[in-house]
């Protein structure tokens, strides 16, 4: 018989995968909720990876075994990443680390991975006109394009060490069996978060946030997101 888990308290080691999203950089107050950040100030992980604002009451209902698939998987592929850096363009040098969002036993499990789905598990955390990108993973589109600038300067023995950790990512998300719907998420454009006018901000928003979330997700066969995340910072 399964356990289904419905006590989860705040968890500082799931918070630490987005905690530099939230920062503001002494910009702005900090009781706005984005000052000069990409997440709220107010944002809280729970142990079950579920994403939501301070104070906000949250039903947990993870099965116990759901769970320990989520830490397993996203441990193993953040292994894999280990000593790369996220780059992409990013002006820091910072990793990867392990990601998990585990579905309750009653959600309805979604088919693929699209934004709407992703700024739903974000819960009203993200900054509100932050636009999200999800693309297939595999070595094409806009996010691959900003993994290859990093190694465009490198002669072909160094770019293809760049690119083997990468590549084998990709690899182990399409061969894991527990898992479907392999894609890179973006959030945060900088273009795009340059352009918005200042009446288009939230109240409380100095400046447009430049630690922008990315992430290797995909969905376990109960709606678990699973994978790795990092952020790039784009001035």
């Amino acid at each position: 018989m399964t356990e289904t888990l419905t006590q989860f308290e705040p968890d500082s080691d799931r918070l630490l995968v987005l905690q530099e999203c939230m920062d503001n950089y002494d910009v702005g107050s900090d009781d706005a909720e984005w000052p000069n950040n990409i997440l709220s100030r107010k944002t809280i992980v729970f142990g079950s990876g579920l994403i939501a604002r301070r104070g906000e009451v949250v039903q947990h209902r993870v099965d116990a075994s759901e769970l320990k698939l989520c830490k397993r998987l996203s441990e193993d592929v953040c292994e894999i990443m280990v000593g790369s850096e996220v780059g992409m363009g990013s002006e820091s040098g910072d990793p990867f680390r392990a990601f998990f969002i585990a579905a309750n036993v009653d959600d309805e499990v979604p088919e693929r991975i699209t934004a709407d789905l992703i700024r739903s598990k974000f819960r009203g955390t993200l900054f509100p006109p932050v636009t999200i990108t999800v693309e297939p993973l595999e070595e094409s589109g806009i996010w691959w394009s900003e993994v290859l600038y990093d190694a465009s300067d490198y002669d072909d023995d160094e770019k293809e060490e760049c690119l083997t950790p990468w590549r084998s990512m990709i690899q182990w998300f399409h061969k894991a069996s527990e898992l479907s719907s392999p894609v890179f998420v973006r959030i945060g454009d900088p273009s795009a978060l340059e352009s918005l006018q200042s009446d288009q901000y939230p109240v409380g928003t100095e400046i447009t946030g430049s630690v922008l979330p990315r992430m290797a997700v995909a969905l376990s066969r109960n709606g678990s997101l699973i994978g790795i995340s990092g952020y790039v910072v784009r001035t």
